[in-house]
C-alpha cells in the first residue's frame, strides 16, 4: 500500500472503489467496466486501484459480497412478518430475497459470459469464502425461522443446494434482457418451501433447478 495513504484514507478508498465500482459496473455492465474509470471516479491512479485489488474481477466479487449483507439484513428482518401459514411465510421470504436481486442494477447487467469471465479471473478461494458467506447466512437463516414458528427440517447445506442453481439462472437471465422470470422461479420456490418443511419430498432434480415431480409428505 502506497506509504503516503494513512490508515484512516485507506479505509476511506476502499469505500469509495466500492460504490464507485458499482456506480461503474452498474452503468457499463462488467465487461465494459475498466480499472482507470474506477481509479479516475475515486481520485486515486491505475497503479494505486492495484494496491487495494489485483484485479477488477476482485473487487466486483467485493461489492456483490456487500450487496448480499445489505440483502440478507432485509430478509432476516421480513422472518418475523405475519402470514397465513408457515409455506406461505416462507416462500415469501425465498420470493423477497429473488425481488431483491431484481434491485440491483449490476444484478441486471450480469451475463452469462460475465460469469465465466469471473469464474477464470477470481482466485478458487475467494469463491469458497463467499459461499462460506453464504452457507453462515443460511444457518442464521434457518435458526431464525425456527424460532419465528417456520420449522425448517433441512440443513443449511441442504437449502443452499436447491437455492443456488435457481440463483445462477436468474441472474444469467437478468443479464440477458429476460425480466419475467418470477413465475416460473415461483414455481420452483413452492416447491423448495413445502419441500424444507417436510410437506412434500422432491423425486427428482435437474439442472439449473426442480422439476415439479413430487410425492405429498406423510
Amino acid at each position: 500500500m502506497p506509504k503516503w495513504f494513512s490508515d484512516e484514507e485507506k479505509e476511506k478508498i476502499r469505500i469509495q472503489l466500492l460504490e464507485q465500482g458499482e456506480k461503474q459496473f452498474s452503468r457499463f455492465g462488467f465487461k465494459k467496466t475498466n480499472v482507470n474509470e474506477i481509479a479516475a471516479a475515486v481520485g486515486i491512479s491505475k497503479g494505486a486501484f492495484y494496491r487495494f485489488y489485483e484485479s477488477k474481477e476482485l473487487l466486483f466479487m467485493d461489492i456483490i459480497e456487500q450487496i448480499e449483507i445489505r440483502g440478507r439484513k432485509e430478509i432476516l428482518t421480513a422472518i418475523d412478518l405475519p402470514g397465513p401459514s408457515p409455506r406461505g411465510r416462507l416462500f415469501r421470504l425465498f420470493k423477497k430475497a429473488f425481488e431483491l436481486f431484481a434491485e440491483f442494477p449490476i444484478l441486471q447487467v450480469l451475463s452469462g459470459t460475465d460469469f465465466d469471465i469471473l469464474l477464470r479471473g477470481v482466485p478458487v478461494e475467494t469463491f469458497q469464502d463467499h459461499v462460506a458467506s453464504d452457507q453462515g447466512f443460511f444457518v442464521e437463516f434457518s435458526e431464525r425461522c425456527q424460532k419465528a414458528g417456520i420449522p425448517i427440517q433441512i440443513n443449511a447445506n441442504e437449502l443452499l443446494a436447491l437455492i443456488y442453481p435457481l440463483v445462477f439462472s436468474y441472474l444469467s437471465g437478468l443479464g440477458n434482457g429476460k425480466q419475467n422470470l418470477m413465475g416460473n422461479i415461483d414455481m420452483h420456490l413452492e416447491l423448495i418451501a413445502a419441500y424444507c418443511l417436510g410437506e412434500i419430498t422432491l423425486k427428482n432434480q435437474v439442472s439449473g433447478g426442480m422439476d415439479k415431480s413430487y410425492e405429498e409428505g406423510k
